[in-house]
């Protein structure tokens, strides 16, 4: 685990947070954020949005559903 100050990126500038792996952000003796890549990020968020669709559709198998016939008139 890489961990960072902001007097590091004050002093070091992007060549602080160089590389691929996670750095986290030290204020105040303390975590505040941890930092990552945009690609994986991106990955990261692609699979979350997969994992609500995946539960939306566990939740709606129970549901009642209607014929496309009947459901079609509603918007006539």
């Amino acid at each position: 685990m890489k961990t960072i100050t902001i007097q590091d990126i004050k002093k070091h500038g992007s060549k602080s947070i160089s590389g691929n792996e996670p750095i986290y952000l030290i204020v105040n003796s303390k975590p505040k954020c941890v930092m990552i890549p945009v690609d994986r990020y991106e990955m990261i968020m692609d699979e979350l949005e997969e994992l609500e669709d995946m539960i939306t559709i566990e939740e709606r198998k129970n549901e009642e559903t209607v014929p496309m016939e009947e459901a079609s008139s509603w918007f006539e």
